[in-house]
């Protein structure tokens, strides 16, 4: 099965929910895009459907196994089939967090996605990764399960925290590594829109030739390792994550060109804050090994695989063992507490 990937206007999406093909369509909304955007997603003009809403919490606080138990006893509850379909409609947590019960439901149901942040434009939604989080670490239990549709609207943007603005620039800047267009497009500073297409157009080919990630489709995960980690750490946006996962990859396993090359992407695309979130503090080596060990990406009990840049658009995967990586860690931790991009 394909996504279709389609632009739509804010004021057409009831519209293209009008047009899937069953009686009964599941609603999964963000707490906070629903505050706003309710009046303008107006379920009562879904015709000769029954609708089910269910208002998750705000990003990642959703993605747990309590909500993920009310919402699936919640929409069980009231009486479903496996022709229902589910619309998404939030960020990449609610998608992670809708997607997870559309796939695991009745054994698994049809969905689509309304992304309503940037980060989700370019990367969340797109791709059928679907996941909630463990004490153990972020997305530890989940699937794959490919939505129907991804309807992207840009006019979400316009309400977007500028936190959240800046998360979805971390993940812009992590395909500007992978695809030397998507790097092009950011360094002349092109339209926000021409850069979302290109993004979802790259992650969209990965995933057709690799949905499993058992190939080409792992150089997604550049900076994901110790991205996450810092994400659990602190807690900071997953975007901006993955940007210091990037960047601490690159001081560590990296070239100087690397360095140079984040820090004039970082400057294209206006993210803020050149110090590191471990900056002037003690460096949390015990930490980020034990997110490390129980990452998703461990390709034995003793090595992890992580994706190298040899140049931009040149990605590969090398096998890093745990040891290698804390020692490497050990030999750079006083740098490492002065760390800036």
């Amino acid at each position: 099965m394909k996504t279709e990937i389609k632009h739509v206007e804010l004021e057409n999406i009831i519209s293209e929910i009008n047009k899937l093909q069953t009686d009964t369509v599941l609603v999964i909304a963000d707490h906070q895009v629903w505050s706003l955007y309710s009046k303008d997603l107006l379920l009562e003009q879904i015709e000769n459907k029954k609708v089910l809403f269910w208002k998750a919490a705000d990003g990642e606080k959703v993605k747990n196994i309590t909500d993920f138990q009310n919402a699936m006893e919640f929409f069980l509850d009231k009486g479903i089939h496996r022709n229902a379909h589910l619309v998404v409609i939030g960020g990449g947590a609610t998608s992670d967090f809708g997607g997870f019960v559309a796939s695991t439901i009745l054994r698994g149901i049809p969905w689509s996605i309304v992304p309503t942040t940037l980060l989700s434009m370019v990367d969340a939604s797109i791709g059928g990764k679907v996941a909630i989080n463990s004490k153990s670490g972020k997305n530890l239990i989940g699937a794959f399960h490919l939505p129907t549709n991804v309807w992207i609207c840009p006019k979400f943007i316009e309400t977007l925290p500028a936190v959240e603005k800046n998360s979805g620039m971390g993940e812009v800047l992590k395909y500007s590594f992978l695809d030397y267009s998507i790097y092009d497009l950011v360094i002349r500073k092109a339209e926000m829109s021409q850069i979302i297409d290109a993004c979802a157009k790259f992650k969209e080919k990965l995933v057709t030739e690799d949905l499993k990630e058992i190939g080409i489709r792992k150089i997604l995960n550049l900076g994901h390792s110790f991205g996450h980690a810092v994400e659990f750490i602190y807690n900071i946006p997953h975007g901006e994550a993955v940007m210091w996962g990037t960047a601490l990859l690159f001081k560590l396993f990296g070239t100087e060109k690397n360095l140079n090359d984040i820090a004039a992407l970082k400057k294209a695309l206006e993210i803020p804050g050149d110090h590191a979130p471990w900056f002037n503090k003690e460096f949390p080596i015990d930490k980020i090994m034990m997110y490390l060990s129980k990452d998703k990406k461990i390709s034995a009990l003793s090595s992890l695989d992580m994706v190298i840049i040899k140049d931009i658009g040149n990605a590969e995967i090398e096998t890093k063992s745990f040891d290698e990586i804390q020692a490497t860690l050990e030999a750079n931790k006083d740098e490492l507490r002065k760390f800036t991009i």
